[in-house]
């Protein structure tokens, strides 16, 4: 019995919403040069205005601890689209019953749905050259959050999804 509870609180452990991030980036562009951001408040968009409080806070908080500037005259514009579909969480026990009898075989199985409803929300966060009026780094994110989270655990949410976005900026120089 012990074996089985361990298993079923594995896969729900392992079914929580995980981020994926994608990475593109002007190879040609010395991300050294930049120091000083700023937003582009024309352009950032889909998310509420406390959701959008909690990615400010969390982006100025992780660009600040690098040595970085929030200036009125910057060298780059941060840019945020955000959108987000509920959905019913994709987490499922999984039931089954099957026979064997004669030479015949059956079986019936379903799934029962876990954890409620979620947000699915894809994060597009850009930088764009100030002087050029270009891109030259894009992360686009996917993640799940629950459709009732709490104010803190938002907050949560917001500074891990800032942190892992901006994991990889600045790109390693090859």
């Amino acid at each position: 019995m012990r074996i089985l509870l361990g298993l079923i609180l594995g896969f729900l452990l392992l079914g929580c919403g995980s981020t994926f991030v994608d990475y593109d980036y002007d190879t040609g562009v010395d991300f050294t040069q930049y120091t000083s951001y700023n937003y582009d408040w024309e352009n950032i968009s889909g998310l509420s205005e406390f959701d959008e409080r909690r990615y400010i806070k969390s982006t100025d908080s992780l660009l600040q601890a690098r040595g970085w500037t929030l200036s009125n005259d910057p060298d780059i514009l941060i840019r945020a689209q955000s959108s987000e579909i509920e959905t019913s969480s994709r987490n499922t026990i999984g039931i089954g019953i099957g026979g064997v009898g004669g030479n015949v075989g059956g079986g019936v199985s379903g799934g029962i749905p876990v954890g409620g409803r979620e947000l699915h929300r894809e994060l597009i966060v850009s930088i764009v050259d100030v002087s050029k009026n270009t891109i030259v780094w894009e992360a686009r994110s996917e993640s799940d959050l629950k459709v009732n989270a709490t104010p803190q655990q938002r907050e949560i949410y917001f500074s891990k999804l800032v942190t892992k976005i901006f994991k990889k900026y600045p790109p390693e120089n090859k």
